[in-house]
Formats: structure tokens, C-alpha cells, sequence
């Protein structure tokens, strides 16, 4: 079994595929493995733009496989006056359609992290017509809200704790999964997963690396 990991911070320790989060930033240095690059929604700053002209540049290194993580998270806005909320929120949304646009433009995939935000993530995905496929990471919603994710579209990533029935509600061409920042091997997750899916480690990693190579590597499209 070879394990697949979509989402990760860290250097896997086992061999497999791995996609390591890194965030857009003047002087990154990509690995020469797997890789996404993006501007996270809780660091964007005022300087987000050149961080975005550094990611356009960075999309045409082969190694880089995706967008991300980027996205929308209501959750971290907690800490703000109500009247400054709204703006922030918007701020995170103009942040997260450059990413948008330049997936579109360069033909890769964007990794999504999404926290109380899930009903505009789906109405920025038929408002701007995406082609390019969006992964939500770290999926931890109920079966109705991976149901509306997926009839948007979207791929569903799953990690070390998930809704067992919102799993098994994903089709086998729309499913990842990945460690993000736990400790726990990737082959662990996918075991899991797995068993959740009533599939042997080895079946679910086969499928596993098929969506990959269609998703990330557009090798059957």
C-alpha cells in the first residue's frame, strides 16, 4: 500500500505521496516534491497582492500540484468587534477569488480551508463557474453539508476526526485524505478511512491515487 496524504505541514516520514501546505511569501524556495502555496485566511495581511504575484509566478514549477490552502473562516473573526467583522470577512473573500481566478488561469486545483462559511464558499463556486477542481480540506461537516459541497462540485478531504456518515455519503472520485497537523502516519488515516468505506487499506489507496492523478496531475483529462 502506498498512502496518500493531500494536506500536510509538515515532511512525511514514510514513504508515499505527499502535498506539502506551504504559504506564499517573497523568497520561498519550493521543495522538490509535492507542493500547495497559498495565503492562508487567518495570515492575510495588506501586503496579500505581492504575496499573489509571488504565487502566480511559483504556478508554472511542475512540483507545485495546487493552490492552497486558502479559503473562508468566520470562526477567526470572533476576536473582532461586530462592526469590524463584515469587512474582514469581505477582505478574506477578495483574498480567496484571486485564488479563484488564478487557478482557473494556470489549470490547477485549489486546496480550501472552509470554517462557518461553507453556504458562500458554494455560491463563489456557481457564481464564478470554476472548472478547476476545489478540494475542502480537513472536512469535519454533517452528511447535508457534504451533500450541498458535492452538488457544487467540490471534492471532500477527510483527516483524523470526521462525521463517519458524511464519509461514507462521498462518491469514490471526490475523496481524499490527508494528516493536515496531525501526528498521526498517513497510513494510519487512510487505514481508518478505509474501514469506514468497508475497504481494505489497499483498495481505498488505489482509488486514491487514481483521483490524485486526475485532480492534481490531470493525467485522465
Amino acid at each position: 500500500m502506498i498512502p496518500l496524504d493531500i494536506h500536510t505541514h509538515r515532511l512525511p516520514d514514510e514513504p508515499g505521496t505527499a502535498v506539502v501546505s506551504l504559504e506564499a511569501g517573497e523568497g520561498l524556495a519550493l521543495p522538490s516534491s509535492p507542493c500547495s502555496v497559498g495565503i492562508h485566511p487567518w495570515h492575510i495581511t495588506e501586503g496579500w497582492q505581492t504575496q499573489m504575484d509571488t504565487l502566480a509566478r511559483l504556478a508554472a514549477s511542475p512540483q507545485m500540484v495546487a493552490l492552497g490552502e486558502c479559503g473562508l473562516d468566520k470562526a477567526c473573526l470572533k476576536t473582532l468587534l461586530p462592526t469590524e467583522r463584515g469587512a474582514a470577512f469581505a477582505l478574506q473573500e477578495e483574498v480567496f477569488e484571486a485564488h479563484v481566478r488564478l487557478s482557473e488561469a494556470c489549470g490547477k486545483p485549489l486546496i480550501i480551508h472552509c470554517v462557518r462559511a461553507y453556504n458562500e464558499l458554494v455560491a463563489l463556486r456557481r457564481r464564478h463557474r470554476a472548472r478547476q477542481a476545489w478540494v475542502v480540506h480537513g472536512f469535519r461537516g454533517n452528511r447535508q453539508v457534504a451533500a450541498a459541497l458535492l452538488d457544487a462540485g467540490c471534492h471532500l478531504s477527510f483527516g483524523e476526526r470526521y462525521q463517519a456518515e458524511a464519509l461514507r455519503a462521498v462518491p469514490a472520485d471526490r475523496l481524499f485524505v490527508e494528516t493536515d497537523e496531525s501526528l498521526r502516519p498517513a497510513s494510519a488515516i487512510l487505514a481508518g478511512v478505509a474501514h469506514d468505506r468497508g475497504l481494505t487499506p489497499e483498495e481505498f489507496a488505489q482509488q486514491l491515487q487514481t483521483n490524485y492523478k486526475n485532480v492534481f496531475l490531470h493525467e485522465n483529462t
